[in-house]
């Protein structure tokens, strides 16, 4: 597991703070949200593996914008700490890719629900397409932690 520089530990620790309920509080209706801006070569993603186990989350989902982000980020999850099965939303097939990727409903939502710690890896454009809306819908169990990659293109 990649050690965090000072800078990304203080990203992470602000994450963790941004994103813990003070005692007897409820989750508000919208979820905790908080944003993390760094240059660019700086760690971001590598800030938000970390992020995701110290926040101890199962299941996770992380959105890029593009087919070549969404193989570039498993591989940095994965080299960042992230453990459990890894699964993408996708038109890339296993010759492609590493890990298994889909855009059939019923074979996510069966590739996803045995497993407590998952991370799923979908562009953008699966949630205009309305895959993982239509998976929810077929049974898919929410999210403990999602994660927008790259968000300033989403403007």
């Amino acid at each position: 597991m990649n050690q965090l520089r000072p800078h990304q530990r203080e990203a992470v620790d602000a994450v963790l703070r941004a994103l813990e309920l003070p005692a007897r509080s409820t989750v508000p209706e919208q979820g905790l949200r908080t944003q993390v801006i760094m240059a660019t070569g700086t760690g971001k993603t590598l800030v938000a593996t970390r992020s995701a186990e110290e926040l101890r989350a199962g299941r996770a989902l992380v959105l890029v914008p593009s087919l070549d982000l969404l193989t570039q980020t498993e591989a940095a999850w994965r080299e960042g700490g992230r453990t459990g099965r890894m699964i993408g939303v996708s038109s890339l097939r296993s010759e492609d890719v590493a890990f298994p990727n889909t855009t059939d409903v019923e074979e996510l939502v069966n590739w996803v629900r045995p497993f407590d710690k998952v991370t799923v890896f979908a562009t953008y454009a699966s949630l205009g397409l309305g895959t993982l809306e239509r998976a929810h819908q077929a049974g898919l169990p929410g999210w403990d932690l999602i994660v927008v990659d790259e968000a300033h293109r989403t403007s």
